[in-house]
């Protein structure tokens, strides 16, 4: 496995990143040394056939290639091949295949997109051009909530414009729906696919079955001055997951003598989850232009997603008690670390788990925008919209087993092999943990409750004006573009921390035959099975609620932003001796005010708090496109130079904070959000080399370099809790203490190259036409220290390596892609213990999905298609490490989990 260092004066990691495996090194070789042979086929002017129109595969990469050929910008793009046929089961995942562009998978999806190494708060999500809101904790976009179907394609712009109101530093996704005046004639597309699950039914009663259902419709009215698009995509999906998590790592004493230094699993938990996922999008254009003067276009989108899940299983911690010991146990050595990787747990008390899980999310969009010609060269356009998202969550754990906590129940031997590399443990205990009569609801852990549930409500909303004024010049300046922009965007966070006691005084329970369900295997872990049972029902007829938990207060905050952007650019249309160059140089100022509130937390005392902060930025930006087509036909050099900024995590700008007074320095001492950040900055410089080698292929050679001013991390600050309410006998002696809050600090760079191309193999031997790659690799690496100067953890989100390979086959009416998505192992951001931040070590993830198709070209049956899909083929494991290393370096293994492959097969039909 290649390593990226995250230091400074790691001058060969880019180079050393981009080590290629054959099949990459075959393809890069192929679509390099075809420019030559391209260039010497070019075609005879003789019998020149008739324009044939390219649909299709072929046809989505030519239109595709074409947009990144004619963009002044350094950008890349996807489009469909049809309507309602992006290539991929879902956006994120054909995004992910972009050159520098990758996913991370939650629950098994690919959800969150990095770019060019940076985690996702470094980019900005749009949906024709306008800033969305996200039903994520904080800005970035989870892109499970946009079904493919609606969308006509992606363009993602790596270079920023100035007339550009809403971008990244990272870059920008701009998701776009049809505009249905810029097609012709009518179009009705209906696709149904049917859906299975590898992993089998985990659960009793969830299916491994689901499907998906689309219908679009395009047409023009009124001499095509009137164009009307409806889109409506339902997804039913199952989820069948299998898990095995390790909780932590540390030595241990129950060892036998000699051992004092053997590090422990001290818990871990085995689980078997199945979900059931529904989506219904709706999407609806109205495009009008009256005269060729006028055109007013009218976007709406709407989303629900519905998903429940139960989660059975059995965990268990060795420090319990002291009556648990070892027996017989197992060392490997890890980094210079001995762990303990098997033997016997002996007196153990395993916790079973029956948990349920529900999640609603609500997005809408609406946008409208009108263009006004007012003569020969100046024009003006306007653009309103708004955004709205919605989170409600319920999340509930339920506990049994042999007894309550320090019982004395010792009759359990646990045995259990760990392997330290890829893999599943194995755990076998002596007891029957199917049987209703032993395993009882109670609190075996010792927590301090019986069950819980929490109740996290996200509310997103953003409103955006914005005009802009165009007028057409000669010269070296082509035209100019000068406009103002205003958005609102208020976002709120809560959870309801809800606890639970069993009834009786929490007297040991039995579960009743009538919530009792069949048992859920975890054979696959070498646990026969666990008792099942409906949590709900047990929740509601056996426990009492507990007062309202005030340690999650402080993740009930709202913040609110206002900004207010002024820009003007000026574009370039010009020739350098014999190199056109085309661009444009601008500038914006922006403005932004930001308010937060929050709750201080002080001895369970809880008073509302609020903070106020506003800051100005000017961002210069410079794109150059020179045609260097006299030196080498079709070939074009792109250069980018900005100043780019990115806002702050939403949750970071809270203004909660929880608090009190220490007992024996007399001193303050918290920890909380912060009101006052500012943004990430960067100044940026783009360089990209590309030569084309017809409509369906090219070769690019990009390098980019981000000099981050700052990065935001945990930092302990004095702080003034001046009227913080302080309900303890322990009278400060000062107001003035210490917080441990995000702030900016020292940044660091972010570098990389990025090698792509396309190739249709019939230009280099016609016999192989209708064959063709397209694939892309790049190296990232930072020398940033993402908590603090002195820190040795990786930058979030960044892979050293992220390479993509599609080989696809397309010819009289057959079709058939494999594409091949590698990502690197990466610091990514993951859901921890209730529901907050945390971080893991993911391991590098290679998975191959494969399609195939057919559609008929002519008959009763003309415009049919059929297709068949399986997503993750090799049903690749989605692995992590433990969040920090040991004090060598090593770190040890935390989670292995399968989702299984999906297979899919359904029919389009368009008439």
């Amino acid at each position: 496995m290649t390593r990226i260092r995250n230091a400074r004066g790691a001058d060969a990691a880019v180079t050393h990143a981009i080590r290629l495996r054959p099949i990459a090194a075959a393809c890069a070789l192929c679509l390099w040394s075809a420019s030559a042979q391209a260039q010497s086929q070019a075609p005879s002017q003789e019998g020149v056939p008739s324009q044939v129109v390219v649909t299709g595969i072929r046809g989505s990469i030519e239109t595709s290639i074409a947009i990144k050929k004619e963009s002044d910008s350094i950008v890349e793009a996807i489009t469909a091949e049809d309507i309602g046929k992006l290539p991929d089961q879902s956006i994120a995942e054909s995004i992910a295949r972009l050159p520098g562009l990758t996913a991370q998978r939650v629950a098994g999806r690919a959800q969150v997109i990095s770019l060019r190494g940076l985690a996702p708060d470094f980019g900005v999500t749009l949906l024709n051009g306008r800033e969305q809101t996200s039903t994520s904790n904080d800005r970035s976009a989870e892109f499970d909530q946009y079904p493919s179907e609606l969308l006509s394609g992606v363009v993602v712009y790596k270079t920023p414009d100035a007339n550009m109101t809403a971008a990244g530093l990272s870059g920008t996704i701009d998701l776009r729906t049809v505009r249905p005046l810029d097609r012709k004639g009518r179009t009705i597309a209906v696709n149904v696919r049917g859906e299975h699950n590898s992993n089998g039914e985990l659960n009793s009663g969830w299916s491994t079955r689901g499907k998906r259902v689309s219908v679009s419709y395009i047409d023009q009215y009124l001499n095509n001055t009137l164009g009307l698009a409806i889109g409506y995509a339902h997804l039913d999906t199952p989820g069948q997951q299998k898990e095995y998590k390790s909780w932590w790592w540390g030595t241990e004493n129950n060892l036998p003598a000699g051992m004092e230094d053997v590090v422990a699993l001290k818990g871990a938990e085995v689980t078997s989850t199945s979900r059931k996922q529904v989506r219904d999008g709706l999407m609806a254009v109205v495009d009008w232009k009256p005269s060729r003067d006028l055109r007013s276009t009218l976007d709406l989108y709407y989303s629900q997603f519905d998903q429940e899940e139960v989660m059975r299983g059995m965990m268990w911690n060795s420090h319990q008690w002291s009556a648990v010991t070892y027996r017989d146990p197992q060392v490997e050595t890890i980094g210079g670390v001995r762990l303990l990787t098997g033997g016997s747990l002996v007196n153990l008390e395993p916790i079973v788990r029956n948990d349920y899980n529900e999640r609603r999310d609500e997005m809408g969009a609406l946008g409208w925008n009108t263009k006004l010609r007012l003569n020969d060269r100046w024009s003006v356009d306007g653009d309103l919209s708004w955004s709205t998202a919605k989170r409600r969550e319920t999340t509930s754990e339920t506990y049994a087993g042999l007894g309550p906590a320090n019982s004395g129940v010792t009759d359990n031997d646990f045995k259990f092999r760990i392997p330290v590399g890829a893999g599943l443990p194995q755990f076998t205990p002596s007891i029957d943990f199917t049987n209703p009569g032993i395993i009882r609801l109670t609190d075996v852990g010792g927590w301090g409750h019986d069950a819980t549930m929490h109740h996290p409500r996200v509310e997103d909303r953003l409103g955006a004006a914005k005009l802009n004024v165009r007028g057409e010049l000669d010269g070296f300046f082509s035209n100019v573009q000068a406009g103002l922009s205003y958005s609102k965007r208020d976002k709120s966070h809560e959870d309801v921390s809800q606890t639970y006691w069993l009834k009786n005084d929490r007297a040991l329970t039995t579960v009743p035959a009538d919530i009792i369900q069949p048992t859920t295997s975890l054979a696959w872990a070498g646990i026969p099975g666990v008792l099942s049972f409906d949590p709900r029902a047990a929740i509601d007829r056996f426990y009492v609620k507990r007062p309202v938990d005030t340690d999650v207060a402080q993740q009930d905050w709202a913040v609110s932003e206002k900004q207010a952007i002024g820009y003007l650019r000026l574009g370039i249309d010009t020739d350098l001796g014999n190199v056109p160059l085309r661009g444009n140089i601008g500038v914006q100022y922006v403005h932004v005010n930001q308010d937060a509130q929050g709750k201080a937390v002080s001895n369970n005392v809880i008073t509302p708090l609020s903070d106020d902060h506003s800051y100005n930025d000017v961002l210069p930006s410079v794109n150059l496109n020179f045609d260097l087509g006299h030196y080498l036909h079709d070939t074009y050099m792109r250069m980018g130079v900005a100043k780019t900024v990115a806002r702050p995590r939403m949750s970071d700008m809270r203004a909660g904070v929880s608090a009190g007074v220490d007992q024996t320095t007399r001193m303050w001492n918290g920890s909380g959000g912060n009101p006052q950040l500012e943004p990430w900055r960067a100044n940026s410089f783009d360089l990209s080399l590309e030569h084309y080698l017809g409509k369906g292929s090219y070769v690019s050679a990009a390098y980019f370099f981000k000099d981050l001013k700052s990065y935001i991390y945990n930092q302990q600050r004095p702080f003034d809790f001046t009227g913080f309410p302080n309900s303890s006998a322990v009278v400060p002696l000062t107001n003035i203490g210490t917080i441990n809050q995000p702030a900016n600090g020292q940044g660091g760079f972010v570098r990389g190259v990025e090698l792509s191309g396309s190739l249709q193999f019939g230009m280099l031997w016609q016999p192989l036409d209708g064959f063709g790659v397209q694939a892309s690799v790049s190296g990232t690496e930072s020398s940033i220290s993402p908590n603090g100067p002195g820190t040795t953890e990786k930058l979030p989100g960044l892979s050293g390596v992220v390479r993509n390979i599609t080989l696809f086959y397309e010819k009289h009416g057959f079709s058939a892609r494999v594409a091949q998505r590698y990502r690197s192992a990466f610091r990514g951001e993951v859901t921890g213990l209730f529901a907050q931040r945390a971080f893991s070590e993911i391991m590098a993830e290679d998975q191959i999905d494969i399609q195939l198709g057919y559609e008929f070209q002519s008959g009763p049956w003309k415009n049919l298609s059929l297709m068949l899909q399986v997503n993750n083929l090799g049903n690749e494991p989605y692995q992590t490490k433990q969040g920090s290393p040991f004090a060598s370096g090593a770190y040890a293994p935390e989670r292995y989990t399968t989702y299984g492959r999906q297979v899919l097969f359904g029919v389009n039909y368009k008439l």
